[in-house]
This record gives C-alpha cells, structure tokens and sequence, in this order.
C-alpha cells in the first residue's frame, strides 16, 4: 500500500508553522506548544498585599470620612475630643501622663452631670469643651424658669464627679495601684473647689437659691485661698469674674425667679450642699495623707 499526500483544501497548501520560539511561561508538561494559538492575557501582579489593603482603607476614609467628621460636628463629639486632648497634653507637660489622663478624666465625669440633669429636664446643652488649666465648660442653649431648677443643675455635676472620685478611691483600696489614688484626690479637690458659692462656680448656683449673701462668702474664700493658702493666682481672676454675677444676684434677689422657690426647697438644697462639701473636704484629706506618705 502506498503513502500518498491528503489533498489540499480550498484554501491551499497547509501552512508552515513559523520559526519563533516558545513564550517564555511556556511548560510542555502543562500542554503542548501551538504556534497559532493567541498569547495567554496576562493579569497584573498584585503588588504588596498589606499595602494594598492600606490603601484601600484609606482611600475609604478620604470617601466616607467627611461624613463621619460632619456627624461629630454635629453632635459636638468633635469638639469635645479635640479639646480633652489639647488639656491631656497641656497637663501632661505639667504632671506626667497619669495625672493628665486623671484630671481629664474627672474633669469629664463632672461635666457630664451637668449636661445629664439638663437633658432630663428638657432642655439643650452644648457638650464639654475642655480649657487647659481652667476645667471645662458647657454651653446651655435654654435656661430654666426658677433657681431650684438652675441650682439642680449646677449640684449634679459635684455628685456625678463625686461618685468618679469615690469609685477610684475604692478601686485603689482593693489594687493599691498608686494612680487610682491620685485620680480620686483629684476628684475630690475639683469637685471640692467647685462648690465655692460664687459666680460661675457651681456653687454660686447651687447656693444662689439659699441666700444671696453666699456670693459674698464665695468671694472672701476665694481670696483668702490665694493670700493666705497659696492657691494660684489664675483664681484671682475666677474671683473677678465673678463680681458681675455677684451683683447681678442682688440686684435680682426680689424676682420671681428667685422668690417662687419654697422654703422647704431652699433648705434642702442648702443641706445638699452642706453634706457634700464636708464628704469631699473628708475625702479630699484622706487622700492627700495617703499619697503623702507613698510619695514621702
């Protein structure tokens, strides 16, 4: 039997494979090698994994954070935030970082109490916003109708700064750990400090509804706390700027506002003050003595 040759097809003679070597990723073992087949595409490499899921979480940020920061804008997280730490750092240049981490710390709780009590009384308040070496501050957008109602307002915040205080005091008798100490004597001296019955102190409020002639005795205190206790001098300028508010109260003593609060009220709220102000004066010494004797 002889070999003879297919015949051609319609379109002429087979073609010739041409003279070209095999891709580079070429494997005989894997398929074998067909000039005529397309090149296979090639797909990018992906280039450093973690930094490629670092970009992409920061390209989400530039996406969604302007969101994020319009939310805390919104809700004066934000501002509250920034400034607690422009405080940490300015007290952590002055005392270290625990005792910044403290202070803004109890400073925190304090004001808080504020700004819960007006909010179940209905009314708007801005949030915290933190003053390096002057505490904290918060805005209300609506004032109450009567003194009772101003001076619940100006108490809750030495209660709730109060408890922080008890809370870091009793955490350190089961730790001993030092900085807990420190934390509750803070406490326990601003929440103290804040009860001074003048200006814009919380205990002008609280005490505005008792008497007027508080103002007075916030004033002389004040004064004597710089002259003869050695307190710093920024207080100086907390006992001017209370002269304002001092007047103002005399000048008002025969509102409604003031005159609507009944007796048994006023009294109350005078005992209120009276008990907390010996509780932290107590507690205040009681830590200052513990503290001095594991720093001496």
């Amino acid at each position: 039997m002889s070999w003879a040759p297919p015949p051609y097809g319609p379109s002429g003679p087979p073609r010739v494979p041409p003279e070209q070597p095999p891709p580079a990723d070429y494997d005989p073992w894997q398929q074998p090698y067909d000039p005529y087949r397309p090149p296979r595409p090639v797909s990018p490499r992906r280039r450093g994994g973690v930094l490629g899921a670092l970009l992409a979480v920061l390209a989400a940020i530039a996406a969604y954070g302007k969101y994020a920061l319009l939310f805390l804008l919104k809700f004066g997280a934000f501002q509250t935030l920034l400034s607690l730490l422009i405080s940490f750092g300015a007290y952590a240049l002055f005392g270290g970082p625990w005792f910044a981490a403290g202070l803004v710390l109890m400073i925190l709780c304090h004001e808080m109490g504020h700004v819960v009590e007006i909010r179940r009384q209905g009314m708007r308040a801005s949030a915290p916003l933190f003053i390096p070496f002057f505490g904290a501050a918060i805005f209300q957008r609506q004032h109450p109708t009567d003194a009772l109602k101003q001076a619940q307002i100006g108490i809750a915040g030495p209660i709730a700064g109060t408890v922080a205080a008890t809370v870091a005091f009793v955490l350190y008798g089961s730790t001993h750990w030092v900085p807990l100490l420190l934390w509750a004597y803070l406490g326990f001296f601003i929440n103290l400090f804040n009860l001074i019955p003048i200006g814009m102190l919380d205990g002008g409020w609280i005490l505005a509804v008792v008497s007027k002639w508080f103002q007075v005795l916030g004033l002389v205190a004040l004064v004597l706390a710089v002259f003869w206790f050695g307190f710093s001098p920024i207080v100086l300028i907390i006992a001017v700027l209370a002269i304002p508010a001092m007047i103002e109260r005399f000048r008002n003593d025969s509102l409604p506002y003031y005159r609507s609060v009944p007796v048994p009220a006023r009294l109350a709220m005078g005992a209120a003050w009276l008990f907390l102000t010996g509780y932290l004066g107590f507690a205040a010494f009681q830590a200052h003595q513990i503290l001095q004797t594991l720093v001496g």
